[in-house]
């Protein structure tokens, strides 16, 4: 009798169905769809990820918050019907609404619980770290560390990814590099945003104490898909740029305006990989002729249980460096390993 009351209290909190086109019906609790996955909640297998165009039925005892390709968000019960998921407020019996909308399957990007989770279970992103060393003729040292991180609610999106090289050789000035970038968006229409964001860049290599921009713009999401997304942005930022003279003091500190161009492109459609690339171009607004492309690009590759193989890019192009013997280009590829949450 315990332990039929035991099933019972189980079935209750796990009170959503999803069925598959095998036949199986799977009882539990939806988390969220987000890559073109649906993650079910169970009491007997844990947390399963189940292919969105493997799910055939859907019945939801709560609500939920669906978000299509056009942007729209909608909020209530789940009904699957046909070729559509039919989203409602629900009456006592837990049945769609008369005022329900209607959307349909290949239309939803994702979805995730109504109720508003706290901050810690909407963040998402990785952490991961590497190191390397040489020893012999010449002692060579290594460290890396990324991360990122995006913070999803209703309305707006926060994001920001760190990319750290901590490098040393024998009689040799460091080689070290750093870079932080945030992004604030704020939702205007279902595909336009508002932006804001701040960025942070040292670098060693090419003789740079430290770049600082603040600035902000106007996105608008091209595609936004189960499996992938695309904003393209444009706005102005304002720079201030500090470099070393040759004699290793810093030169006068630069403020500056330029102007901002480009692209952030994200994915995840081949097998769980998740990619992503941002380019951008900041033509100067002061000093005539002079501009910089930025870019970045990654792939977080999951390994076993929640641990991931980061591999990120990265390409800094001056067209006028400030002092002549320093290089136009400066890129590299950092490796780690790192775990997703």
């Amino acid at each position: 009798m315990r332990f039929l009351l035991i099933l019972m209290a189980l079935t209750a909190a796990y009170a959503d169905t999803v069925v598959v086109d095998t036949g199986d019906r799977l009882n539990g609790e939806i988390e969220k769809l987000e890559g073109g996955k649906l993650s079910l909640r169970t009491s007997y297998a844990g947390s399963i990820r189940i292919d969105w165009d493997k799910v055939v039925e859907i019945d939801s005892e709560t609500s939920y918050q669906v978000e299509t390709e056009a942007g729209l968000r909608l909020r209530g019960v789940l009904r699957r019907q046909g070729d559509y998921v039919v989203i409602g407020a629900g009456d006592a019996d837990n049945a769609p609404s008369h005022e329900a909308a209607a959307t349909a399957v290949t239309s939803i990007v994702r979805l995730e619980n109504d109720e508003a989770p706290g901050f810690w279970e909407t963040l998402e992103g990785s952490v991961g770290v590497g190191y390397n060393f040489t020893r012999g003729n010449s002692d060579q040292t290594q460290a890396s560390l990324t991360a990122r991180g995006s913070y999803r609610h209703d309305g707006y999106t926060m994001r920001g990814d760190l990319n750290s090289i901590f490098a040393e050789v024998d009689d040799a000035e460091r080689q070290s590099r750093h870079a932080l970038n945030t992004r604030f968006d704020r939702y205007l229409s279902p595909n336009s945003f508002a932006f804001a964001l701040a960025a942070f860049e040292r670098n060693e290599r090419q003789q740079l104490d430290l770049r600082s921009r603040l600035g902000g713009g106007f996105g608008w999401k091209v595609i936004n898909g189960r499996e992938g997304t695309l904003d393209l942005l444009g706005g102005f930022t304002l720079t201030n740029e500090q470099f070393r003279a040759e004699e290793g003091d810093l030169l006068p500190r630069k403020s500056t305006g330029e102007g901002l161009l480009g692209f952030e492109w994200r994915s995840s459609r081949f097998w769980g990989v998740e990619l992503s690339t941002r380019l951008t171009a900041h033509p100067n607004l002061v000093q005539t002729g002079r501009y910089r492309l930025e870019y970045d690009s990654g792939a977080q590759i999951p390994l076993i249980a929640g641990f991931t193989w980061n591999v990120s890019l990265f390409d800094r192009y001056d067209n006028k460096p400030p002092r002549e013997e320093l290089e136009r280009n400066d890129y590299g590829m950092v490796s780690t390993l790192g775990f997703s949450f």
